[in-house]
């Protein structure tokens, strides 16, 4: 049964966020996808079994030997150290855009939090990508860049400190008119994107994060409604202190 929580219009929003995720990934979000995202926001399965079954299915090595480095790529490959030992980095991908969306899916149908930190967004990051990577949910410790210069490694968890600590002190955007709430939440959502805390999957653990801050703050968005290539576009100009792309693509989808 669906949870008091979990309505009908709220599950297909979920779903729809979770598209949106999986398609700004490159994959196509199958009908067979649809069910398996729409069986745990209604509560009729437990993302441990779909998850089980998936690593059954497609026989999926479960003996995991540590390497020295737990956070690196294997030698010779663009693939993350990972639980299954896939060092094809296509197969690793889809591996772990489904039991990421399974798992964005379960956390989708926990209580909204009401504390924004990076202790949140580490955590949210550790349950979607943790059934992949031990480096799920860490700091990453080396450079970072794509399209543009991340923060340097030795600064994140102080810069992080400060993005936090203001939200904080905007309470979260709660209370607040729409405009600007969405003035605000470009602002944090580019802060965010230059932190870029983690080795890989930082956008989705993000989106995730600002998608629950959203709600907690009495606002929704329409994730079918958002292009993925603007959105992208926007989230470097607001790296850059240019935020106006961003809250155009809010504009429109933020309710």
């Amino acid at each position: 049964m669906v949870s008091v929580f979990m309505k009908t219009s709220r599950v297909q929003a979920c779903i729809d966020y979770i598209k949106f995720n999986h398609e700004a990934e490159g994959f196509e979000f199958s009908e067979e996808d649809d069910q398996s995202i729409r069986s745990i926001l209604e509560e009729e399965v437990e993302a441990d079994e779909l998850i089980q079954r998936y690593i059954d299915t497609h026989g999926l090595s479960t003996v995991y030997h540590p390497p020295k480095d737990e956070f690196s790529c294997y030698p010779h490959t663009s693939s993350l150290v990972n639980y299954f030992s896939i060092k094809e980095r296509t197969k690793l991908r889809k591996v772990e855009a489904y039991m990421a969306n399974l798992r964005s899916a379960e956390m989708l149908t926990d209580s909204v939090q009401n504390t924004y930190d990076l202790a949140y967004l580490k955590s949210i990051h550790s349950r979607m990508f943790g059934d992949v990577y031990p480096s799920a949910g860490t700091i990453r410790t080396t450079t970072a860049a794509k399209r543009t210069v991340f923060c340097n490694p030795e600064f994140i968890e102080s810069a992080a400190e400060d993005i936090f600590t203001r939200l904080r002190k905007d309470r979260y955007l709660c209370q607040m008119d729409r405009e600007t709430f969405i003035n605000d939440l470009a602002f944090y959502m580019g802060e965010v994107e230059a932190l870029h805390p983690f080795r890989d999957g930082n956008g989705r653990a993000a989106r995730l994060f600002f998608y629950q801050l959203s709600m907690n703050a009495g606002y929704d968005i329409d994730w079918s409604l958002v292009d993925a290539d603007r959105l992208l576009e926007a989230d470097i100009s607001a790296i850059d202190g240019d935020y106006q792309l961003l809250i155009d693509v809010l504009e429109e989808v933020v309710i």
